[in-house]
């Protein structure tokens, strides 16, 4: 017998991941942000498309509310800002409007994201599109206040009735993506 009895015994080495596999976790996590970002820009940009560029307050709130309830992580406080800002500088909002809306929106999804996680893709939806309305009438009226006269109603009523419809399409490629960022060794 030895006289120490746990000498064989060696603790668990616990070695920090390689550079690579650091770099990787960090691009999976911001990449729905990152594609958020690149496809507002794309939808911006002059195509000779009409009314390309009212799709760009749906797809960003389709994506904020997506990633907040599914993958949190991947839509951070500061990314959801950065959209913000970035949807202010591209529509000529007042600077901070939509940033602020949609932290209200990124601060409901994840608070309530376990609740919503629960849903089924129908009840899910219906929320979405309550939230979005809400969003929706929050920016007609931080705009209308800052600028001192009321804003035109349409767009509005617009803007939510396509976010609504974004929603559903943008969950399906959503969910692929999220399964695909949750395993990607499965899928190779």
């Amino acid at each position: 017998m030895s006289p120490e009895p746990f000498s064989h015994w060696q603790p668990e080495q616990r070695s920090s991941p390689a550079l690579a596999q650091r770099l990787d976790r960090l691009a999976m996590r911001l990449l729905p942000g990152a594609l958020t970002a690149v496809g507002v820009v794309l939808l911006a940009a002059p195509s000779g498309i009409p009314g390309v560029s009212a799709l760009i307050p749906g797809v960003t709130m389709a994506s904020v509310f997506f990633w907040s309830v599914w993958r949190p992580a991947s839509m951070s406080v500061g990314m959801v800002f950065c959209l913000g800002l970035l949807l202010d500088l591209i529509g000529f909002a007042p600077l901070g409007v939509e940033a602020f809306v949609f932290l209200l929106l990124h601060g409901i999804a994840g608070h309530a994201r376990f609740g919503f996680m629960r849903l089924n893709f129908l009840a899910l939806w219906i929320v979405f599109v309550l939230l979005e309305a809400g969003a929706c009438w929050l920016v007609w009226f931080l705009v209308s206040a800052l600028s001192f006269r009321l804003m035109p109603t349409a767009p509005v009523i617009f803007e939510g009735m396509l976010a609504a419809g974004l929603y559903p399409p943008f969950a399906a490629v959503g969910t692929w993506a999220h399964r695909r960022l949750s395993n990607p060794e499965q899928h190779l």
